[in-house]
C-alpha cells in the first residue's frame, strides 16, 4: 500500500484513461461546446489533486463520477458555463410521445430537458443513462437509495410530461 505522499500515477494514468468516457459526458452534460476543454482539465487536476485522499472504500470509477460531477456544477456556478446537452444516450420512455418523429430528433429535445433539470437531478438521471445501480447513485451523490429511487420516478415523470407539453406544441 502506498502512502498519501506517494499516490501511484501510474495506476491513476490508466485508470483516467480507462474511465476518460465519464470525463467526456460529463462536460457535454455541463458544459458548452467552447467550455468542455477547460472542464475537462479542471476534472482531471481536480481528479489528481484529491487522488491522495482516494482510499479505495468505493470504486475507482464512482470516486472519479463524484470528482468529475462536483468540479463541474461548481464549475457552472463560479463561470456561469452555459448548460448543453447530451446526444449520445437514450432514455427509455414507456409511451414514447415521438413515434412519428426521427430519432435524433427526440434525443435533442430529450437532453434539451434534462439539461434544464436542477443540477443534483441532473446528475442522478445523468447517472441513471450511465446504467449506474442505485446504490452507485446514491454513493457518488450522498442521498439515500430510497430517495435516488424517489427522485428518477419524479424526474422521468416531469420529462415525459415536459415531452409530451413539446410534442404537443410541435404539432400546432
Amino acid at each position: 500500500m502506498l502512502s498519501k505522499q506517494e499516490p501511484d500515477k501510474a495506476y491513476f494514468v490508466e485508470m483516467v484513461f480507462t474511465h476518460m468516457g465519464i470525463i467526456h459526458k460529463i462536460c457535454k452534460l455541463y458544459a458548452a461546446e467552447e467550455d468542455r476543454d477547460d472542464l475537462k482539465q479542471e476534472i482531471i487536476f481536480q481528479l489528481w489533486k484529491s487522488y491522495p485522499a482516494f482510499r479505495g472504500d468505493s470504486k475507482f470509477q464512482s470516486w472519479m463520477y463524484r470528482v468529475a460531477l462536483n468540479t463541474a456544477m461548481l464549475g457552472l456556478r463560479a463561470r456561469k458555463i452555459k448548460y448543453t446537452m447530451l446526444s449520445d444516450q437514450t432514455l427509455e420512455i414507456s409511451e414514447d410521445p415521438f413515434e412519428h418523429q426521427d430519432q435524433e430528433i427526440r434525443i435533442n429535445q430529450l437532453y434539451r430537458q434534462i439539461s434544464k433539470l436542477k443540477d443534483l437531478d441532473k446528475t442522478i438521471i445523468f447517472l441513471y443513462l450511465e446504467q449506474c445501480s442505485y446504490d452507485e447513485i446514491a454513493e457518488i451523490t450522498g442521498i439515500s437509495t430510497n430517495n435516488v429511487s424517489l427522485r428518477l420516478v419524479r424526474i422521468r415523470e416531469k420529462l415525459r410530461s415536459k415531452l409530451q407539453i413539446q410534442t404537443t406544441k410541435d404539432e400546432k
